[in-house]
């Protein structure tokens, strides 16, 4: 009997045990099945998320598609720009030697011409220069004279030819004196029509005058009438007004699809309906240092005065590169936070919540960096319906 007994409560025991890891075993089941996402929801493998819409919704929502294609297109680059003088259309008018100020013949704001005279500057420095050029040219006229003669005397053997050489030595170096002196007053500015009426003057006025190199306005005159200045000294700054030139700043990435010769439109930062179009005269090599930014240069005629000096302007660049790149209506992306996204069909009623890199945003297409192929079917209708399906927290409300 007290054997029965304890079979009894042994086997109670193991009934009562067997029962209650049942029950916990059933929590765990049960705590496991609630907290997993709805099928159409479950992530992948590869962390990439479906939404798979039931039949009901595919007839409610009729979501629109469209096929992601790659073109080759135009990339365009905006970008800031300031506008400075063309260097070749401003000069700085310089003395070339040391003199005083005889007469100035125009002054600030006074348009003039390529060629047209600025200073007179009286110097003896240029009086010498004058007086040694006239020496030259004596001596050269005198060793012509002989030579011919000597050549007459050798013909009907009255002189030596060994005459004749020693003439002829003499007649190039007062030729090379000449061509010296000539090339010192052709260093200062002094033009050929005046260099050839000195040997016809009776008088020497010994007074350089200074031409303009370009057309332009006289912006500065540095100095004043009967002001001594040495040599190299300014005496006055010219700017040609009808070109400029203007700076944009590039970031790195940007000017590597930039070329010369690319397109460019040029608006007012406040007003960017009144445009000037020109193309990109050139690139700078490397990197700024003052604004981290690669410059490209663009030479720009002035229309109405427009664009000045110092003023800030905004670049629209074109590049003559042909870029692949795929673009995506703007209807069909959506962010999630700050991701860009869109969804891939993947069958039917299935869509890929897929992340992508966006480069540009235009009026009306996006271009898409990576995260899309060319073939790739994606939602151009009901996207935020479907970005809603997408989160789960919603779907659990």
């Amino acid at each position: 009997m007290k054997q029965i007994l304890i079979i009894l409560a042994f086997t109670a025991t193991t009934l009562l045990m067997f029962s209650c890891g049942s029950d916990k075993t059933s929590d765990k089941t049960e705590v496991a099945e609630q907290s997993e996402l709805p099928p159409s929801l479950q992530p992948q493998n590869n962390g990439v998320v479906l939404v798979n819409l039931s039949e009901k919704e595919r007839e409610g929502l009729k979501v629109e598609t469209i096929t992601a294609k790659s073109n080759f297109l135009d990339y365009s680059v905006a970008a800031p720009g300031v506008v400075f003088n063309s260097p070749e259309h401003a000069s700085i008018i310089s003395t070339p030697i040391n003199g005083q100020i005889r007469q100035i013949n125009k002054h600030e704001g006074s348009w003039i011409r390529k060629g047209e005279e600025l200073f007179q500057v009286q110097s003896l420095e240029f009086g010498n220069l004058v007086s040694e050029y006239l020496r030259a040219f004596a001596e050269e006229q005198y060793q012509t004279s002989r030579l011919k003669r000597l050549k007459q005397l050798v013909e009907e053997t009255i002189s030596s030819a060994s005459e004749l050489e020693f003439a002829t030595a003499e007649y190039q170096r007062s030729y090379v004196s000449v061509k010296a002196a000539y090339s010192k007053l052709k260093a200062i500015g002094v033009a050929d029509n005046e260099i050839k009426l000195f040997a016809e003057a009776e008088n020497i006025d010994p007074v350089l005058k200074v031409y303009s190199p370009i057309d332009g306005v006289i912006e500065t005159n540095f100095v004043e009438f009967g002001q001594s200045v040495n040599a190299l000294e300014n005496l006055s700054r010219i700017l040609d007004t009808r070109v400029v030139l203007i700076r944009g700043y590039l970031s790195p990435d940007d000017a590597r699809l930039i070329n010369a010769g690319d397109s460019v439109t040029i608006s007012r930062r406040e007003n960017q309906e009144e445009v000037i179009n020109a193309l990109v005269t050139s690139i700078n090599p490397g990197l700024d240092e003052n604004s981290r930014s690669v410059i490209t240069n663009i030479l720009v005629p002035t229309a109405g005065g427009w664009p000045k000096t110092g003023e800030n302007v905004r670049l629209e660049i074109v590049t003559s590169s042909k870029k692949e790149i795929i673009a995506i209506p703007v209807e069909s992306l959506t962010y999630d936070g700050n991701q860009a996204i869109v969804f891939v069909k993947k069958g039917e009623g299935i869509f890929e919540k897929r992340s992508i890199e966006v480069s540009e945003i235009r009026d009306k297409y996006v271009f898409v960096e990576n995260g899309l192929t060319s073939g790739d079917e994606i939602a151009l209708t009901k996207v935020f319906s479907l970005k809603a399906l997408s989160r789960f927290d919603i779907i659990s409300e």
